[in-house]
């Protein structure tokens, strides 16, 4: 897999480089690839934290 896109609140991210970073790791950001993570990403509580927010402002590439 060259990409990990996913999709929060209807915006598309690409999560390739922050995978290897990612505190819950690759596995799961690949796990939900080309699909929608909205209902998983408001799960984990720390998610809404303008740390988090700014990282997906980051790797944002546009709307649904």
């Amino acid at each position: 897999m060259d990409k990990i896109i996913i999709y929060i609140d209807g915006y598309k991210f690409d999560v390739t480089e922050y995978a290897k970073d990612h505190p819950g790791g690759k596995k799961i950001l690949t796990k939900y690839h080309k699909k929608d993570a909205t209902t998983e990403f408001n799960r984990i509580k720390g998610h809404g934290d303008s740390y988090v927010l700014n990282i997906l402002d980051k790797y944002c590439i546009g709307k649904i």
